[in-house]
């Protein structure tokens, strides 16, 4: 078994390239709405990017990339915390969280549900990021009008799609 490679400032340099790369076709799509980086280590050594993509049921899903020691780490707010059936909520969260491809739903800061994953430094290229962006929005619009309509239904109201009746 081999050990994935401590990420460097040629990692970052790397990722960030590959990053450009995916990017290109996104914006001209209109899906991409923003991509952001410090281009500077936080006080962790870690690298961040937003990502910033138009949704359907949520007007936009941003998603974090950092660079990790040895993994690349995705992470995508879902919703806040519920505060109505919330066993129910986490019910369904748990169900779907089976059907989930290289992502999962986990609980993070304040009870927010997110949308994580993590690929190995060396294994990510434009072709996987583009699979993990495309499936971060597609399960993120999946599940969020189901889980808000019932964790935060006092609250929520569906938003209309355009070009719908």
């Amino acid at each position: 078994m081999t050990s994935t490679p401590i990420a460097d400032d040629g990692a970052a340099a790397t990722l960030s390239a590959t990053i450009a790369q995916w990017s290109e076709p996104w914006f001209a799509s209109g899906v991409l709405r923003a991509l952001e980086t410090t281009g500077e280590p936080d006080e962790r050594g870690h690298y961040r990017w937003l990502i910033r993509l138009a949704g359907e049921e949520k007007e936009f899903v941003t998603l974090w990339v950092t660079l990790r020691q040895r993994t690349v780490h995705f992470e995508a707010q879902v919703m806040p915390a519920p505060e109505e059936k919330i066993e129910d909520v986490f019910r369904f969260l748990l169900t779907k969280n089976a059907d989930l491809y290289g992502l999962h739903l986990a609980l993070g800061p304040e009870a927010a549900v997110y949308l994580v994953g993590r690929v190995p430094v060396g294994d990510l290229n434009a072709e996987r990021l583009d699979e993990l962006c495309g499936a971060a929005l597609h399960y993120v619009d999946e599940i969020f009008p189901t889980a808000m309509t019932m964790g935060l239904g006092s609250l929520y109201r569906r938003r209309r799609r355009i070009g719908t009746s």
